[in-house]
């Protein structure tokens, strides 16, 4: 077993231990699992998956996951986020983003329709 609960050595390589400690925390607490589809990225696979020069990922302080299916599910893992710590969370069609940059905006849970 690694050092988290619910995620891969492979899931975590390159990101902040506090994000992961609050990802493993929202795994216990919505009770189904979090599928990490983008995690820490080179400035080269930002630009390819068409992400904002000044993305979190860049830093390993950013996560896209699986959107659940169904409405209920996604609110219940945006709440699962904000009580793990997260106080950013994007909520996409296909997917959810969360980081813990601080230098951003804080206290934000959008519903952002469609992705890149």
């Amino acid at each position: 077993m690694g050092k988290w609960r619910h995620f891969s050595e492979k899931e975590s390589e390159g990101l902040d231990s506090g994000l992961m400690d609050r990802l493993d925390t929202a795994r216990d607490l919505c009770g189904f699992p979090i599928v990490i589809t983008s995690g820490a990225r080179t400035a080269e696979r930002n630009q390819a998956a068409g992400g904002v020069s000044d993305s979190s990922h860049l830093k390993g302080l950013a996560v896209d996951v699986q959107r659940p299916i169904g409405d209920f599910e996604a609110m219940k893992l945006a709440w699962a986020f904000g009580r793990a710590g997260f106080r950013r969370v994007l909520i996409y069609t296909k997917h959810i983003h969360v980081d813990c940059d601080e230098s951003k905006k804080q206290d934000i849970c959008l519903s952002m329709g469609e992705s890149h």
